[in-house]
């Protein structure tokens, strides 16, 4: 039986290990907290307390158990003030499954790496982040591709929605707001779960592909119409004139080499795909 080890068992990594559980791999993952480790023990993953400090911290044993295994998945998020620790931390991680024989890793980046500029960005566009979470992205990419010996494939996520994040909370009520004649970017939960289970299944190969829903309405449009869904104050945006400069993610190669089909490539209209 396959064993995948999962960094990073939160809103991402936790259904995605329940999804590769009932698929017949063997998972095991970490959380921070003994409270963490014991709900996911309930649901049947094997978890262990690790914390990254960035240094790997955690029972000896249980970080042997961890980090040896057939794929290593990092779905930790980055955090806006952290940057600094979460390279340190992914990069010790890594070290720490190399060191055990692992070859095969999945990373979970994000499309911050293409910077706030207009145009359409597909997986060739040149990587320009102005934030200093997009600016680290960057940096472990890179660093993860120069490993000797080591296949890394990397998923760089649109904004994610799914159960507990509805698009329709993110704007609630706020007035006057300006980019509206922006376009959204999003991906579900279940495409990325699903994109992932479509990496464990293929030779490995390095791949790097966006994953971002071929839907791309005008934000002035879309966070209204998701707000009224719930029955809440919906947003007001500002007139904006400046609609034929946008910024949109383009997540179809996935589907071109691979094969791969968005679940929910309209994320609108079915209330029910954002329910807990």
């Amino acid at each position: 039986m396959r064993k995948i080890s999962i960094i990073g068992l939160g809103w991402l990594g936790m259904p995605l290990g329940l999804s590769l559980l009932a698929q017949g791999y063997q998972v095991v993952g970490s959380k921070t907290s003994k409270e963490g480790v014991e709900a996911v023990r309930i649901r049947g993953i094997e978890c262990y307390q690790l914390n990254l400090t960035p240094l790997l911290e955690g029972d000896a044993e249980d970080i042997i158990s961890l980090f040896q295994t057939d794929t290593l998945v990092i779905t930790l998020p980055i955090r806006r003030n952290g940057t600094d620790n979460y390279l340190l931390a992914v990069q010790h991680a890594v070290e720490r499954a190399r060191a055990t024989g692992v070859q095969h890793f999945i990373f979970t980046s994000s499309i911050s790496v293409y910077g706030n500029s207009l145009g359409f960005y597909c997986e060739d566009s040149p990587t320009v982040p102005v934030s200093s979470f997009g600016q680290c992205l960057v940096k472990l990419e890179n660093w993860l591709y120069k490993l000797p010996y080591t296949s890394v494939d990397i998923l760089r996520l649109a904004g994610l929605v799914g159960p507990g994040r509805h698009p329709g909370l993110f704007m609630s009520g706020k007035q006057g707001l300006l980019g509206g004649s922006e376009v959204v970017n999003l991906v579900h939960q279940i495409d990325v779960i699903s994109a992932i289970s479509l990496l464990l299944k293929l030779p490995h190969g390095s791949y790097r592909y966006n994953l971002c829903a071929p839907y791309h309405p005008l934000k002035r449009y879309y966070y209204p119409v998701m707000a009224r869904m719930l029955g809440i104050k919906p947003p007001v945006y500002l007139t904006d004139l400046n609609e034929d400069h946008r910024k949109i993610i383009d997540g179809s190669r996935i589907c071109k080499e691979q094969g791969f089909k968005y679940q929910y490539p309209k994320l609108i209209n079915i209330k029910s795909i954002y329910n807990n």
